[in-house]
């Protein structure tokens, strides 16, 4: 039983540090997941010596605040993995009027990142099931990008068939809120629904629309499909973000 408890947690281990490995992402989720799975695996090893702790009384006090913590951290991460996921259930109505917002992600010199490649296509195929939609794309330009990724977006929407006239660019902000508050801006200025319809990556829709009723702002989820290897680092990046919000948004 302990060589399939090793096995188990030695395979979450390596589900979390596989993102740094291939691509370099390394964030909150990344640690987060690694010591989890990591000293689960240290557990199961150091048994023994666990349960020598057990017996006398200041290991026995440690040891069960330690399982108190981490009971308490298990079950706040999953009442906040559930709200995540309810999150991205809401989507928008087929009698909705919703103006679309992209939210944007990294530019690369190489082009567009894996995730704004998701969001965009998310967008498209939205875009051209309801072409009387208006759609704001949003996101400034980083030290290190290229251009803005309103800009690539915009590209990107047009190279799939989106009339241009029905893109609005918001190219100045640098995070979430400001993606949302800077493209209301735009949108009450254009007379354009004030329903938004949100495109961003599953784990991402409910840390927006937070931000979005914030602004007093009803919203609704478009899911972008985000790749398998990276979901569980950023799943759980973003519990921490949605905890956040919470606590100071």
């Amino acid at each position: 039983m302990s060589i399939v408890f090793l096995a188990l947690f030695g395979l979450g281990f390596l589900l979390f540090a596989s993102p740094v490995a291939i691509y370099g992402v390394f964030n909150i989720g990344n640690i987060a997941g690694m010591l989890l799975f990591g000293g689960a695996f240290a557990c199961v090893l150091l048994r023994k010596r666990l349960k020598a702790a057990w017996r006398k009384k200041g290991g026995k006090i440690a040891l069960s605040i330690a399982a108190a913590l981490l009971a308490a951290g298990l079950t706040v991460a999953a009442v906040t993995g559930v709200k995540i996921v309810k999150a991205a259930a809401n989507v928008p109505k087929e009698d909705e009027e919703c103006t679309v917002v992209v939210l944007g992600c990294r530019v690369y010199d190489s082009g567009p990142s894996r995730m704004l490649i998701s969001r965009v296509n998310a967008a498209a195929a939205f875009l051209k099931a309801h072409p009387d939609a208006y759609c704001v794309v949003s996101g400034g330009q980083g030290e290190d990008e290229p251009m803005s990724e309103a800009q690539c977006m915009y590209d990107m929407l047009v190279d799939r068939d989106i009339a241009p006239e029905r893109i609005l660019m918001e190219d100045a902000s640098r995070s979430t809120r400001e993606n949302i508050e800077f493209s209301l801006a735009i949108i009450k200025e254009k007379g354009l629904p004030e329903r938004l319809a949100l495109v961003t990556n599953e784990y991402h829709l409910c840390r927006a629309s937070m931000v979005a009723s914030a602004f007093g702002c009803e919203s609704r989820a478009i899911g972008a499909r985000s790749q398998y290897i990276l979901l569980p680092t950023y799943f759980v990046r973003e519990i921490f973000g949605v905890l956040w919000e919470e606590l100071v948004g």
